[in-house]
């Protein structure tokens, strides 16, 4: 279940981080956040086979299968398991195959989110250009209009701010569970996976975001200059 918390002995590290990705998100977005704790429970629920600790081999069936590391593609994966807490996965090749399914399907609620907001930023942007040149042009004075475009621009700041963040947390939560899972299984796939999921995935980069940020900012400055000549004109 999406936003469970993590079952059992926490490692410093990982909890560490954990801990910040529940403190730092953003509540009313807490349902786009790759699920971290789910991922690493499902690392963890393999692990917690006594006969295949890492590293050893089973004498009798010979060394451990070497998993499959998806290419992230959208696609839907056959056969994913649900990992529980009464439902350990103790196949490295079943673990493998739910760890990525799930990381695939997070992935992809959080890349379809950003878009979805930055679409909607975009817009509102484009909206406030459109007043500002609207009342640029106007030779009267309309003080409660140029308020509310104040207001405005400040709004969209916070909310190219709050996706900021948003994006960087994801970030840093696939990094971070692709890394464990490499280090858990002795599978050294981090690199690969990563460079896959920012070469697919535009919030792992989040140029257009950061670009969007810039023309706010110029807006921003732009207008907040318009404000003040008004209200200088005003009291003159």
């Amino acid at each position: 279940a999406r936003g469970r918390k993590y079952l059992g002995e926490p490692e410093p590290d990982a909890m560490k981080f954990g801990q910040k990705l529940l403190q730092m998100r953003i509540p009313d977005w807490a349902q786009f956040y790759i699920d971290y704790q789910e991922l690493k429970y499902i690392l963890k629920s393999h692990l917690s086979n006594p006969e295949h600790s890492e590293g050893e081999e089973d004498e009798e069936k010979g060394p451990r299968p070497k998993a499959e590391v998806p290419d992230l593609k959208v696609k839907n994966l056959s056969g994913m398991q649900k990992c529980g807490k009464n439902q350990p996965l103790r196949d490295l090749g079943a673990m493998s195959q739910a760890f990525f399914t799930m990381l695939e399907d997070e992935i992809n609620v959080a890349e379809a989110f950003y878009k979805t907001q930055l679409q909607s930023i975009q817009a509102q942007l484009n909206k406030a250009k459109i007043i500002y040149h609207n009342i640029n042009d106007n030779n009267t004075q309309q003080p409660a209009r140029i308020k509310a475009l104040n207001a405005l621009a400040h709004h969209l700041i916070h909310d190219i701010q709050m996706l900021v963040s948003f994006v960087e947390l994801n970030r840093i939560a696939v990094r971070k569970i692709t890394k464990k899972y490499s280090k858990r299984t002795k599978q050294p796939v981090e690199k690969t996976v990563v460079r896959e999921v920012e070469r697919l995935r535009t919030f792992m980069h989040a140029l257009d975001l950061y670009r969007l940020r810039d023309e706010a900012e110029q807006f921003l400055m732009k207008q907040s200059k318009f404000a003040y000549r008004h209200a200088y004109t005003a009291v003159v």
